[in-house]
């Protein structure tokens, strides 16, 4: 390994955060190794210049080969959808101690880890504050609890190689299909009005997690710190849709869903979807988790990593739909 060259190993590298995670570590730089499985969907990382590892979280053998000597690593891999519950925590919770296993026993120079966790790790905001590193955790969902439990893996292992976790909000931007089903709403002239929507929403935007990450990876913060990174301004419900249907350039109509409905639809499609085997795209656990306020504060990471975010949702907002536009996936 080249001694002036700083490497880094990136798993889950193949997706939506990994391949922009690629990017910025390139543009630092870094030698960089992206960390894929074997029937990965390759198609984010043409043209970079990385190097493929290829190894499987929940298949422990495939993994010393995969982060041998490499200065750094991020865990980015993990599942964020899936048929049972059961699933998430094999992924996100077994893979990770596998994974932190592996480097503990063939990577004895990593200088540091970074586990990527999530806001739904922490739970929502309450009280009308922000929520904070300190406060204790109430994961809403089995989503959550895994990667609470993921986290707990990971932070197990601080006292034997630099770890830090940062937990990001929703991310959105160029490329991503979660958060896309709000952009594609908005621009079918609808403004989905759910529950309470005066409560608060924080999202990042993908280039400012990526900018976080790569602090949290370079700056020699104590072992086991955690940090939200987010972008610095939460948003009510409201305010969040006049900022999609600015961003959209078209009139949008309001539909009021009340909560008790909203409920009902997702326990609905739930059951509609578990009959026929699939995986469901709205469960009532979900439904709970999107009713809820999500505000985190980020003094922690604006104080240790000296991390703020630079891209307010107005500017990303705009240049998420003229990205979607421009690839066809919205008209």
């Amino acid at each position: 390994m080249s001694t002036n060259q700083p490497s880094v190993l990136i798993t889950g590298a193949n997706g939506f955060v990994g391949a922009r995670l690629c990017r910025k570590f390139l543009n630092e730089g870094f030698q960089v190794f992206a960390g894929v499985r074997k029937t990965a969907d390759l198609s984010k990382l043409d043209g970079l210049n990385v190097e493929f590892r290829y190894g499987d979280i929940t298949e422990p053998k495939t993994l010393p080969e995969m982060v041998t000597g490499v200065d750094y690593i991020v865990h980015n891999a993990g599942l964020t959808k899936a048929k049972t519950n059961d699933r998430f925590f094999d992924v996100n919770e077994e893979g990770t101690k596998s994974l932190f296993t592996a480097i503990y026993e063939h990577n004895e120079n990593v200088r540091r880890v970074v586990h990527v966790s999530s806001g739904a790790a922490s739970g929502p905001s309450a009280g009308g504050r922000p929520v904070t590193e300190e406060d204790e955790p109430r994961p809403l969902t089995a989503y959550g609890r895994s990667k609470l439990a993921g986290e707990k893996a990971a932070l197990s292992f601080a006292h034997r190689f630099p770890v830090t976790v940062v937990r990001p909000p929703g991310v959105y931007g160029p490329g991503d299909r979660e958060i896309f089903t709000f952009f594609d709403t908005i621009n079918k002239r609808i403004k989905p009005y759910l529950g309470n929507c005066g409560r608060k929403i924080q999202l990042v935007h993908v280039d400012d997690l990526c900018r976080g990450i790569f602090r949290a990876a370079t700056k020699p913060v104590k072992s086991g710190s955690v940090y939200f990174i987010s972008e610095n301004h939460a948003y009510t419900m409201k305010e969040l849709i006049a900022l999609l249907v600015a961003a959209s350039g078209k009139k949008a109509y309001s539909l009021v869903i009340p909560a008790p409905l909203f409920r009902l639809i997702a326990l609905l499609s739930e059951a509609a979807f578990r009959i026929v085997g699939a995986t469901p795209m709205l469960t009532l656990e979900k439904a709970r988790e999107l009713l809820e306020s999500w505000e985190m504060s980020t003094e922690k990471a604006k104080r240790e990593l000296n991390f703020v975010s630079r891209i307010p949702f107005e500017q990303g907002a705009r240049e998420t739909f003229a990205w979607y536009r421009q690839q066809g996936w919205l008209k």
